[in-house]
């Protein structure tokens, strides 16, 4: 396959992961405009409420939780944090273990109402999982939102509220579709007046067009 073919290859496999990622609220799949719809109240909800968001990953999946928290703290005016800090990190794995440095943070900052956003490509990372178990057990007004790929039995997702899945096998795929569906939250959470009876509707009537087709 020659560089264009390969490109236009590409093209066509990120485009159709992103187009047929499937949406659960942690009992069923639902319509991909439904789960935003709902996510959003639980955002709007944390924010009313003065309450904090905290976005969980390892690795590239860290970069991007670093990057949207930084969005929802500046655009959507709710504070939020990733734990990558290096001395804060490296403290709590070192008296602890790494499985369980994130969880043993959760303990101390956060509170019952907090959100948490934990993005994990293979969804199997024993400390995302640990951290998500904590808040689904401990936190019971906290919503826990999953992103994850790979292997769609992944633990990750079988233990968050709101549950989105890729069927990507790569990394490059699985980390650039969330990183897709997060801008696209946010857009959506900060400019939700102009947007949520527009933009949701556009873009998801392609998603089914595709996926009727």
């Amino acid at each position: 396959m020659d560089l264009k073919g390969k490109i236009e290859q590409n093209y066509l496999e990120f485009t159709n992961i992103i187009k047929m990622a499937e949406f659960s609220n942690g009992l069923e799949d639902i319509p991909a405009e439904e789960w935003f719809k709902i996510v959003l109240s639980s955002l709007n909800t944390i924010k009313l409420s003065k309450k904090k968001l905290f976005f969980l990953g390892n690795g590239a999946s860290a970069s991007i939780s670093a990057h949207f928290a930084a969005d929802f703290t500046k655009n959507g005016l709710i504070p939020s944090f990733c734990n990558t800090e290096g001395a804060l990190l490296t403290c709590f794995s070192n008296d602890y273990c790494y499985e369980d440095a994130y969880m043993e943070m959760l303990k101390i900052i956060m509170s019952d109402g907090d959100g948490l956003i934990a993005v994990s490509s293979s969804g199997t990372s024993k400390n995302i999982v640990n951290a998500a178990n904590f808040v689904k057990e401990n936190f019971k007004t906290s919503p826990v939102i999953t992103l994850s790929a790979f292997n769609p039995d992944n633990a990750l997702r079988k233990i968050g509220n709101f549950n989105l899945y890729l069927a990507a096998n790569d990394y490059n795929y699985a980390e650039s579709g969330h990183a897709y569906y997060l801008h696209l939250l946010t857009d959506l959470f900060c400019n939700q007046k102009e947007y949520i009876s527009r933009q949701i509707s556009t873009i998801l009537m392609a998603i089914n067009e595709v996926r009727q087709s």
